[in-house]
């Protein structure tokens, strides 16, 4: 049965508390640890260079035109950053709000198909679902996205059981908003599942029942932002957002981003603990019913998601994020009605997917930072022990058929969990982060004519955020050359793995060491260098 619209001011209020306290837990020590390279520094130099350029429409990223995103998310940004400064909480407080916005309307969502009381379960376990708590601390726009494209398929909904026109309407306002958000991926992927329901419950009619008004409130707010940038740049920036960034991203790879087609298996598996376990039991459990309105779009809009990006040439974990809302709804369901076979499948995986998830941070850790995964092991054993301790606890209570305990073992794990990295892992992690330090110490030093270079380190966003300048990325000896004729005053970063090409000779002769920071070396060449060509020194 579906249920009506919200309405009263008991469910009002249950709402704001749902959404509070999932803004409490993606915003308790939000800015804890410095920015992680490379989007979130750059994302949030994009939103400083808003207020530095004055010029809201066309972004910049390091002083250029950077054509990859649209505007919306870089506005908030700099919003935030205009009032309060940019800091680690105001580069990231878009994406907490964001998140806790989405879990409000997965309680409406669930609400909608099941009943209040599936709902409230439902923003609960969203709220404690590893990718989308990460995700919804760090300052990307993803969990943005994920609340736009939410909002539209919601309002949709509401009009196909039954609302007035005004709620597809808006369905179409929200989806303007996620493409304003990340392009037209904010239509395309509701846009899939409302066409997979029709063509489910054979409602070939349901096309006719939209009103005009929405495609047009749709183009004005998603699209005119393109069609104000083609007009300002041309085939430049038709050749950059829509043929590279659209459609390259999809066909093809972009920024050496490749992935198998079964890519998304492992992200799913770590990215949906603690409830990982519980995903084959909703799969079956809603695939029992899928002639039901609720388990056809947690079925469609979970199953379209994974397959389009699976089958998407570019592939990052992050892009499945829209997926976590649609599985908490699935899986609480299986909750509220515990179906004995496969809740004892579930009960069954807790254990094995626990140490699976531990395991894979281990390795991934071992593999890239081996010394690192060393000298951390107190504070990553101590988060380690957390997240495997509310699933292997949750087991033993369903074998002894403890069902609520076990649940709000499940639920308690991430928010043990945040306490625990944010006053314990993460402060022990910012000394293997140097980069910051340098861009900080540079940021101290520098005057305000002199430049910043970084040799083979153009990935590495946070030394322009922290240093506050435009950085010369060094990727040959020409480069080098280029702006040590540019530039009296130099400061050189160099990574500690350099390209075959450098030595410290690449230098003038009269360029010393200013600094050195876990392998990092900040060098500072003053004066005029060997310029050919006549070309003199800034």
């Amino acid at each position: 049965m579906v249920r009506p619209v919200i309405g009263g001011r008991a469910e009002y209020r249950r709402l704001l508390a749902i959404t509070l306290a999932a803004l409490l837990l993606f915003g308790y020590g939000l800015g804890a640890g410095t920015l992680w390279d490379q989007d979130e520094p750059k994302y949030a130099g994009v939103s400083r260079e808003i207020l530095e350029t004055g010029d809201p429409i066309t972004l910049h990223s390091n002083g250029r035109p950077w054509f990859v995103h649209p505007p919306l998310f870089f506005w908030l940004q700099a919003m935030t950053g205009w009032a309060f400064g940019f800091t680690e909480a105001t580069v990231r407080i878009w994406s907490a709000i964001s998140g806790a916005g989405a879990v409000g309307v997965t309680f409406l969502l669930a609400r909608l198909f099941y009943g209040p009381a599936t709902g409230v379960l439902a923003a609960a376990i969203l709220a404690t679902t590893f990718q989308f708590l990460v995700q919804s601390r760090l300052g990307v726009f993803d969990p943005t996205l994920v609340l736009f494209m939410l909002l539209a398929l919601y309002m949709y909904l509401v009009a196909y059981t039954g609302g007035s026109g005004r709620a597809a309407v808006w369905a179409w306002v929200w989806a303007g908003l996620a493409t304003l958000t990340k392009g037209p991926i904010g239509l395309l992927l509701p846009a899939m599942a409302v066409v997979g329901l029709w063509l489910v419950r054979r409602d070939w009619s349901a096309w006719r029942r939209t009103p005009l008004l929405g495609p047009a409130f749709f183009c004005l707010i998603g699209l005119s932002w393109y069609l104000i940038e083609a007009l300002r740049h041309g085939e430049p920036f038709l050749r950059s957002a829509v043929g590279y960034y659209l459609f390259s991203r999809f066909f093809g790879v972009v920024e050496n981003q490749p992935g198998p087609w079964w890519y998304y298996v492992p992200v799913l598996i770590v990215g949906a603990f603690p409830w990982t376990a519980f995903l084959p039991a909703a799969v079956a459990y809603h695939a029992r019913r899928r002639r039901e309105l609720g388990s056809q779009v947690i079925l469609l809009w979970c199953g379209i998601t994974l397959l389009f990006y699976s089958l998407a040439g570019t592939k990052l974990p992050n892009y499945i994020l829209p997926v976590y809302p649609l599985l908490a709804i699935g899986i609480a369901r299986l909750w509220e009605e515990q179906t004995a076979g496969l809740m004892r499948m579930a009960t069954g995986l807790l254990a094995a997917t626990a140490a699976a998830f531990v395991a894979a941070i281990a390795l991934y850790g071992w593999i890239k930072f081996p010394a690192e995964m060393l000298d951390l092991r107190v504070p990553l054993a101590a988060a380690a022990a957390v997240f495997a301790a509310g699933p292997l606890l949750a087991a033993g209570l369903l074998l002894i058929r403890r069902p609520p305990p076990a649940l709000a073992a499940l639920l308690l794990t991430p928010v043990v969990a945040v306490p625990v990295l944010v006053h314990l892992t993460l402060p022990a992690m910012e000394r293997y982060r140097p980069l910051p330090r340098i861009a900080r110490a540079i940021a101290q030093e520098a005057r305000p004519s002199d430049a910043v270079a970084a040799v083979a380190m153009n990935t590495s966003a946070s030394l322009g955020f922290y240093s506050g300048r435009h950085i010369i990325w060094v990727e040959s000896p020409d480069d080098l050359v280029g702006a040590i004729c540019r530039h009296r005053r130099l400061f050189v970063v160099v990574p500690p793995h350099q390209p075959s090409w450098w030595t410290p000779t690449s230098l003038p002769a009269g360029a010393r060491l200013q600094g050195e920071d876990r392998g990092y070396r900040i060098f500072l060449k003053e004066g005029p260098g060997p310029c050919s060509g006549g070309e003199g020194a800034k």
